[in-house]
């Protein structure tokens, strides 16, 4: 619904941030704590010194079964009574697949798709009981556009903004704000976290300067943050998108509009490959 003159902590006085101690987690953690919601931030290491004192900070390792587990056990209570979820965390490796090893795939395919599911699936019960709540899911474009030798990125992005499109169709007049978010390239460490597997070749690296490139000439978080704020007052469910002009407006109006065969031409020429 609407916030139609009511503040956004008296709407949604507790959120809770999984991945809110950097990029667009934190910045919009810092949103919101400015608006006077009680925020709970995850973190993997939440004693760190540097973190803010403003958050609630929790301990997440959503990489793994056990660690989902253990953190929905710890957490059952605070997952029944926020009104405001944002699946963030995130993380990604680049190489060919068949140089990184399985284990690290089946922990990013946890982080990426099994985690936010379940934690959205505890939430929903008693959001639709209240028929009051916000849940974001922080996919990302590579759901329209895959990233070279970040496939399997992609594709749990993909399959994220297929599960959230499915919880919006399966809640329709919930009272329930529901956004699959989309965000292009932002200015964060996104990069500077990536592990690479394998000797990169010609092509690899085309790749990589290319995404290099363009977290360096991307908006800030704070937009993200902005983006995902303004979607909410809207009141309305649905998809999000967010970036650069171009990313965010004029791409994905090329994914409606060109053959699969195109488009396919369209991004190994964005990114040099042969």
């Amino acid at each position: 619904m609407p916030l139609s003159g009511h503040s956004l902590a008296e709407q949604y006085p507790t959120a809770l941030i999984t991945g809110a101690s950097s990029g667009i987690g934190a910045a919009l953690a810092d949103l919101l704590v400015e608006s006077g919601v009680q925020v709970f931030g995850t973190s993997r290491f939440p004693g760190r010194p540097e973190l803010a004192k403003s958050v609630h900070w929790l301990e997440f390792n959503g990489d793994s079964e056990e660690g989902l587990s253990e953190f929905i056990e710890k957490n059952s209570k605070l997952l029944t009574q926020i009104d405001f979820l944002i699946n963030n965390s995130g993380s990604s490796y680049f190489g060919k697949a068949s140089e990184i090893p399985d284990e690290i795939l089946i922990c990013q395919k946890h982080l990426l798709l099994e985690s936010p599911i379940a934690i959205t699936e505890r939430v929903l019960p008693a959001m639709n009981k209240r028929e009051k709540g916000v849940i974001v899911n922080v996919s990302s474009l590579a759901a329209l556009f895959t990233l070279p030798y970040m496939e399997d990125y992609s594709s749990a992005k993909a399959a994220l903004s297929a599960f959230t499109q499915k919880v919006i169709t399966e809640n329709p007049d919930s009272g329930i704000v529901i956004i699959d978010f989309q965000p292009g390239d932002y200015r964060t460490n996104f990069n500077q976290n990536i592990k690479s597997y394998g000797e990169r070749d010609d092509s690899q690296n085309r790749v990589w300067d290319q995404l290099e490139k363009n977290l360096n000439n991307a908006p800030p978080p704070e937009k993200a943050a902005g983006d995902i704020l303004g979607a909410i007052s809207r009141g309305k469910s649905g998809t999000v998108r967010s970036g650069s002009f171009f990313q965010s407006k004029v791409a994905p109006i090329g994914h409606k509009i060109l053959p699969r065969a195109l488009l396919n031409w369209a991004i190994r020429k964005y990114y040099r490959l042969p």
